[in-house]
């Protein structure tokens, strides 16, 4: 990723191949929408084998600055979150993530409101948010 202000060295941990320890997401566009899946690991987990809600608020924040990138093909970062985590995610659990436009969004906008949720395998959602995402 390179925009004005900002370089991709691929070392970003949720997207970067140059990251060892790293998540190493792959991102796909399907109707306007972004998504990302990533199965919940024993080493990410807050509580005994529940996986902890910052890797769900990563999830939810990677997918919001792809959306104007993949759609668009508009670099961007996120200015602000509001989350919600609805339900536990067990460790060993496969999670989707996806964001959406929620307003008419043009490559010639500025800033970006975006919301995002991440399922689990049975489609029961246990997280959502709702982002501004700026253009650098």
């Amino acid at each position: 990723m390179s925009g004005k202000k900002f370089v991709d060295d691929g070392w970003c941990y949720v997207c970067g191949k140059q990251n060892p320890e790293g998540m190493k997401l792959e991102f796909t566009l399907k109707d306007r929408e972004v998504l990302t899946t990533y199965r919940a690991e024993k080493r990410h987990q807050g509580y005994s084998d529940v996986l902890h809600g910052g890797y769900l608020a990563m999830l939810m924040d990677e997918v919001l600055v792809y959306l104007p990138f993949k759609v668009l093909g508009v670099w961007s970062v996120t200015a602000e979150i509001n989350m919600r985590l609805m339900k536990p995610v067990r460790t060993g659990q496969t999670v989707t993530a996806r964001a959406f436009f929620l307003d008419d969004a043009a490559a010639r906008d500025k800033v970006f409101r975006i919301g995002a949720e991440c399922s689990v395998e049975d489609g029961v959602v246990v997280a959502r948010c709702e982002g501004k995402v700026v253009r650098v």
